[in-house]
């Protein structure tokens, strides 16, 4: 099996930070959310952390990215809504190199919280995007995948993917509860009961029970980094293609961090007004207001 490293991390937690730099690797193929693909023989769920294992499911899935692979090119993909489920994930690459990104967890819930309340879910120029026009990102040269929606789907998924898509449209215009990121099992009904702010704290921590799950699948396989260590010290991000055996040059490394926003990066650590209300749901044992 060709060699295939996994960016894998909660929305907003610098999983397309790193995208960018593995992406413009001369040696690699980057593919960046392709939704579509990861949740092909499993349309019938809306939700990310529920889906079947087949083996002609995972066949399918796995054929579809190396099929596609440029000759000689190494596999990085990346797709924050893979935090919810290592299992399917490692049925399809299971020799992968898993690069699991972290970003402070009040930073990161606030992110999520603030693209929820402005709709970001679902929204029809990200569906373009990432089902029918490309995948990636145009920041880096190499960073930016050509794959639509047909080459991610099966004929046999579109009536299914068809029933998903109304059913996801209905939820966000609707109703006006689907909430940005992954999506736990029943979050329509959670996010009613419980609100967004605390919606998006239960899929941190949930998130977080399904990092363990990795480390215990992949083992030496994972390696952990953390958002603002790579934007800000240059031996993170060596240390990171070090871990996945991607060759560099110091050359390389100053253009990289060269091409970093630094608007964003200080966007990436300022606070909020609603950091503490965060930090008090996420203390141990601390109950989800009901």
């Amino acid at each position: 099996m060709s060699k295939v490293i996994l960016i894998v991390g909660m929305a907003r937690s610098g999983t397309t930070l790193v995208s960018h730099i593995l992406g413009s690797h001369p040696e690699t193929h980057i593919e960046v959310e392709p939704h579509a693909l990861w949740k092909s023989g499993n349309f019938r769920y809306l939700d990310d952390e529920s889906f079947k294992i087949k083996p002609s499911i995972i066949k399918n899935i796995r054929a579809k990215f190396l099929n596609d692979l440029p000759e000689r090119k190494i596999l990085v993909e990346k797709s924050p809504i893979n935090s919810l489920r290592p299992e399917l994930v490692h049925a399809v690459f299971p020799q992968a190199k898993i690069i699991y990104i972290e970003r402070d967890p009040i930073r990161c819930i606030h992110s999520n919280y603030k693209r929820s309340k402005e709709k970001d879910s679902f929204k029809l120029s990200i569906i373009l995007k990432k089902y029918f026009l490309y995948t990636g990102s145009k920041d880096l040269d190499g960073a930016i995948s050509k794959r639509t929606l047909f080459k991610q789907l099966s004929i046999k998924d579109y009536p299914a993917f068809i029933k998903h898509t109304l059913k996801m449209l209905y939820l966000r215009s609707f109703k006006n509860n689907l909430p940005f990121g992954p999506k736990l099992k029943n979050f329509g009904e959670i996010v009613e009961r419980e609100g967004l702010l605390d919606y998006h704290v239960r899929v941190y921590k949930q998130s977080e029970k399904y990092k363990n799950r990795y480390k215990e699948l992949y083992k030496e396989n994972l390696g952990l980094f953390k958002m603002e260590d790579i934007m800000k010290q240059p031996d993170e991000i060596k240390r990171m293609l070090d871990f996945v055996d991607l060759e560099y040059t110091e050359n390389w490394i100053q253009e990289i961090i060269s091409s970093f926003d630094k608007g964003r990066v200080q966007k990436a650590i300022r606070s909020s007004e609603i950091d503490d209300k965060i930090k008090h749901l996420l203390k141990p044992n601390q109950p989800i207001s009901g």
